[in-house]
């Protein structure tokens, strides 16, 4: 945060503009509060919280003891998503920190000196621009026909709204293995499991040992190397390696990770190399 010190000054309106209110946005924001800059943090949804706002209801958090401007440091290693929010909420109240929601940056353009901003709402002037947009995106969509249906949503918030259901579960990261678990411990909810590849390679142990212990008693349906094919109202067509599979189907959590804004980064002068499941 040295280098937020030395924004201070200048022509333009504001010193610095910061997109994304995650964790690494709000820090950004202390340091700039901290040193009195002025500035403005904008964030596309809702609220706070970036990565964590979106994970399900009492999931923990893994995290570590980290000093903060102006609140000193945040004492955590493992806590829930209530708590952590909690805590950022509390932060905002004691430095009055404001964030626009809502918000989305939509372009960047050099004015010889300095920036301009132009979001969903606004522009903006200003001497330098801090991304903290985080790597999860917009979420990946499947393609398949009847993805557009409400029924289909791309990340878990509370499973006990799909207690007695028929649930589809794409992906096979750990947000897609704890989803399924989740919706496995409601009553008489059905839980299929659908993942391109061959085998979990990126999850955690705990999760796929967990995933093992339920396919094994029979509570959760696993297809490997399955592709979804087409969404229906009641129903889903997956293909599994050739071989047509047809699921009653109420609801499908999809878990497939996110886009990155790529496009945006590039037209802005950030070069990204892309690999398989990185950037």
């Amino acid at each position: 945060m040295d280098s937020i010190a030395k924004l201070k000054g200048g022509k333009h309106p504001y010193d610095v503009v910061i997109a994304g209110a995650g964790p690494a946005g709000i820090a950004a924001s202390l340091a700039a509060l901290e040193k009195k800059l002025k500035f403005v943090t904008v964030e596309q949804e809702d609220s706070f919280g970036g990565t964590v706002y979106h994970y399900p209801r009492n999931k923990i958090v893994m995290t570590a003891p980290v000093p903060l401007p102006i609140v000193d440091k945040m004492r955590f290693g493992e806590v829930s998503k209530e708590k952590l929010l909690e805590f950022w909420q509390g932060v905002f109240k004691q430095t009055g920190l404001k964030v626009n929601l809502f918000e989305r940056m939509e372009a960047i353009k050099p004015d010889g000196q300095g920036f301009v901003v132009k979001t969903s709402k606004a522009e903006y002037r200003t001497r330098a621009v801090l991304l903290a947009i985080g790597r999860r995106g917009t979420p990946r969509k499947l393609g398949a026909p009847g993805e557009e249906q409400p029924k289909v949503v791309y990340r878990l918030i509370d499973a006990g709204q799909y207690r007695g259901r028929h649930v589809l579960v794409v992906g096979g990261g750990d947000a897609a293995l704890e989803a399924a678990l989740s919706c496995v411990d409601e009553a008489g909810t059905t839980v299929t499991l659908s993942y391109r590849s061959e085998a979990f390679g990126r999850v955690k142990p705990k999760n796929r040992e967990r995933l093992e212990a339920a396919e094994k008693a029979g509570r959760v349906k696993v297809l490997l190397q399955s592709t979804v094919k087409q969404i229906g109202a009641r129903d889903v067509v997956l293909d599994q390696q050739g071989k047509k599979i047809e699921l009653k189907n109420d609801a499908v959590i999809v878990c497939a990770g996110g886009v990155l804004p790529t496009p945006f980064l590039k037209e802005i002068g950030i070069l990204v190399e892309t690999k398989y499941g990185t950037a």
